[in-house]
């Protein structure tokens, strides 16, 4: 769903105001929704809605729907979309569009565009909306003007103020070779290199960096294929000092993408808590983090609840039980281990595949069990 709300708007923009209506449906599709709590509020929804048709279908009917959901959002999408905006011909043309860009999980083409198409509006926003004033006012030199006001504002806004632009040379921002150079996969290493260091600095918070810590370390960077990674780390867990430098990086690299943000403290909770409990120095650290990184509190203090905080009542403690799962697995998590229950679990499939009354009422009593305990743990999450 990365891109949804700018392909929408422009797409209805495009077809109803021209040109001047696609850029601005980029533009405030971009600012109003996927920069925006709309895309979390309608994420949360359908969520719940999947939840609901989940516990009612039938087994037959929830394996089609399974199919439907892992692979038909983007031709759902396109159908609708398409047939609004262009009728029949782009009913046809848009949900093979949907299909490459959301539905083809396995097509680098469809995840490149739609993540590339994120950042690029994350770091050009200034620059895109001046030209896009510019553009509407039909004036060569107020594009122009657009154009530069918004890099201005750019590197203050992601390069640390009026020091970072300055301290930068302006030709190497605008020389196209250097700038062709920011590829994707320089972001990515950048990314897995400066969260290497911040693991380090929180493994050694609590004293000593433990086995468990590197082998933590080790199975979410893979650094036997990426010796340069493990270097980083080996390097940084002398001391805690300068993991505001790592933090910084990070802050560069996520911009505005919550979910990047999300992803990054989450992680660093999980190095935190691999040894047990949770220390004082190191959720210091983490509290800091969070403020380098511009992470919305209420999201952080969601994320830092599931590391640091018990289960309420042991009513919830068995619910996660149930479900074979730690209190501080993540919502994505909890989701996918309740479908696989679902999927194992469901008196049709016992009764297809030749099961006893015995055993069809086994299931059927597990299934009853499962879905309590999820509802239980979704709700006390919402509440918190």
């Amino acid at each position: 769903m990365t891109p949804i709300g700018k392909l929408t708007l422009a797409i209805l923009g495009l077809r109803w105001f021209g040109i001047n209506g696609f850029l601005w449906g980029m533009l405030l599709g971009h600012i109003l929704i996927d920069r925006s709590l709309v895309k979390t509020y309608i994420k949360t929804r359908l969520s719940e809605l999947d939840d609901s048709i989940r516990i009612l279908l039938p087994y037959r009917l929830y394996c089609v729907y399974n199919r439907i959901h892992d692979n038909g959002f983007g031709k759902i999408w396109g159908a609708i979309l398409g047939s609004i905006t262009y009728g029949w011909n782009g009913l046809i043309a848009f949900v093979i569009f949907g299909h490459i860009l959301f539905d083809s999980h396995n097509n680098p083409f469809g995840r490149e565009f739609r993540y590339g198409l994120e950042d690029f509006w994350n770091q050009h926003l200034a620059k895109l909306t001046g030209g896009i004033i510019g553009f509407t006012l039909h004036q060569h030199f107020l594009i122009f003007l657009g154009i530069i006001i918004g890099f201005v504002i750019d590197e203050y806004r992601l390069g640390g103020g009026f020091r970072g632009l300055f301290k930068t040379k302006f030709w190497s921002k605008l020389n196209i070779i250097k700038l062709s150079l920011r590829s994707r996969q320089a972001k990515d290493v950048s990314f897995i290199q400066s969260m290497a260091g911040l693991s380090a600095k929180i493994a050694k918070a609590d004293g000593v960096v433990s086995e468990n810590e590197i082998a933590a370390f080790k199975k979410t960077f893979c650094t036997d294929r990426n010796p340069q990674v493990a270097k980083i780390f080996n390097e940084a867990k002398k001391t805690t000092e300068g993991y505001e430098y790592y933090a910084k990086q990070l802050k560069t690299l996520s911009q505005n993408n919550l979910d990047m943000k999300e992803s990054i403290i989450e992680n660093l909770f999980k190095i935190a808590v691999i040894d047990g409990d949770i220390k004082t120095d190191e959720l210091s650290i983490l509290d800091n983090i969070a403020d380098i990184i511009e992470i919305p509190q209420g999201n952080y203090t969601l994320i830092k609840n599931r590391f640091i905080m018990k289960p309420k009542t042991e009513e919830i403690n068995n619910d996660y039980e149930t479900l074979g799962l730690f209190y501080n697995a993540s919502n994505k998590e909890i989701k996918k281990r309740w479908i696989e229950l679902i999927n194992e679990y469901h008196p049709d499939r016992i009764q297809a595949a030749g099961g006893d009354e015995a055993e069809i009422e086994l299931a059927t009593q597990k299934m009853a069990a499962i879905n309590s305990a999820y509802e239980r743990i979704m709700k006390q999450r919402k509440e918190d």
